[in-house]
């Protein structure tokens, strides 16, 4: 992986193993959409967090998406959430016929308990806790607001797998939760998802959803496991020579043989029926794999960020650095000179990212068909034309991280 450019989204949690698990699967057709894994799957991750139960789904959005179709709220009920996140987020209470209201954010890039309160109206029913970053929310005062007003609690822990907030495991505390495993998530089957619930009778609600869900079309399984394949055997090699790397991951998938994080269809707020219903067995048996290594790829993800902490903070810099938490799927800093941070780190091999901007991610995300309205949340649109965030990922080496650290100085240091 040496020639590989230092990033965080081209395929960051891939090893050489599971390029040859995928390699595997695709010559196997048989085992793509059903077999043992998913039942698996979800048995592990129920002993991995403590969760109660399990249920495994196509992506983190379509765990979401099962989760408020089995609530029996009515048509217009809102849904609160925070600013500073991925418009999968807000999609999925919309196409379950819900109105997302947006929660302004506090400094830590997690949802402010003061605007929570001012936002809750007489509609409000749920509320979505996301764990930005790996770096969980104040539990305490967001579950006090929520229980005072008897609002169903969601924890979206798409960022936080292996995390804790004093003591409990990020999934444990509300009465229901997602987790992803997207592919730049703290580990990745390139898409998947788990609805987590608290007790039995929601937890069959969603399973009887999920069973009637269909299972994606063999062509889809084939687009996801040719990604860590393409992108470790001839994209991530091929970055750097002339931008072809680059050219051959648009080609790949102009000619859809891999597929997007986000369809075009989910930035107008409508629904992608390609994210949507069950798990299939091939990508269930890439997550396995990969949740093998979560304490591994935790504990590297916290020794670089103690690398980034310890050299910044002796910088001296004029940017603001993060708290360090347990899993910080990115390192996220902020500074005045964002862009031209970024712009300077693709001329050194190095690509970082300003994940979330804009406040509600991707770029040209429809807001009124989110029903998101521009300086609604101040804190979150300001800090996301700040913020750069930094690689913490397995690919990511101390010397990697010591090159990002001299580009940081280099930039923001004059």
């Amino acid at each position: 992986m040496k020639n590989h450019p230092i990033n965080l989204g081209l395929s960051p949690n891939t090893e050489s193993d599971d390029v040859a698990l995928a390699a595997r699967l695709l010559r196997k057709p048989a085992s793509w959409l059903e077999g043992g894994a998913v039942g698996e799957l979800e048995n592990e991750v129920k002993n991995l967090t403590g969760v109660k139960h399990a249920l495994a789904f196509r992506s983190g959005r379509s765990a979401l998406y099962a989760i408020f179709s089995s609530l029996g709220l009515k048509t217009g009920d809102e849904v609160l959430l925070q600013s500073f996140t991925c418009v999968a987020v807000p999609n999925a209470a919309i196409w379950a016929g819900l109105k997302p209201v947006y929660v302004d954010i506090g400094n830590d890039f997690n949802m402010s308990p003061d605007d929570l309160a001012k936002k809750i109206s007489s509609k409000s029913k749920a509320l979505i806790i996301q764990h930005t970053f790996g770096l969980p929310a104040d539990m305490d005062s967001l579950l006090a607001v929520a229980r005072e007003r008897k609002l169903i609690v969601i924890e979206d822990c798409a960022h936080s797998l292996g995390a804790e907030y004093k003591g409990r495991q990020t999934g444990t505390m509300g009465d229901f939760a997602i987790f992803s495993f997207g592919r730049d998530k703290t580990i990745s089957s390139v898409f998947g998802g788990i609805a987590a619930a608290r007790d039995e009778a929601s937890a069959e609600k969603i399973c009887a959803i999920r069973d009637k869900s269909p299972l994606p079309r063999a062509s889809w399984v084939r687009q996801q496991l040719r990604h860590p394949v393409l992108m470790n055997g001839f994209v991530l090699p091929n970055y750097s020579r002339l931008d072809i790397g680059k050219m051959i991951l648009e080609a790949a998938k102009r000619m859809g043989l891999m597929s997007k994080a986000v369809y075009p269809e989910e930035r107008l707020g409508q629904k992608a029926e390609s994210v949507l219903g069950r798990m299939p067995n091939a990508l269930a048996l890439l997550a396995l794999s990969q949740l093998k290594k979560l304490d591994r790829f935790n504990e590297h993800r916290r020794k670089i960020v103690a690398l980034y902490a310890e050299r910044l903070t002796e910088a001296n810099l004029p940017i603001e650095l993060p708290k360090v938490g347990e899993t910080c799927l990115r390192y996220s800093i902020k500074t005045d000179k964002a862009s031209e941070l970024i712009k300077t780190s693709r001329t050194r091999n190095i690509l970082l990212d300003n994940w979330y901007n804009p406040a509600i991610a991707p770029s040209g995300t429809d807001y009124s068909a989110i029903h998101y309205r521009p300086e609604s949340c101040p804190n979150a649109e300001r800090i996301s034309k700040l913020v750069v965030n930094l690689p913490t990922n397995i690919n990511t080496s101390e010397e990697d991280a010591e090159k990002v650290i001299r580009l940081i100085k280099d930039v923001c240091g004059n």
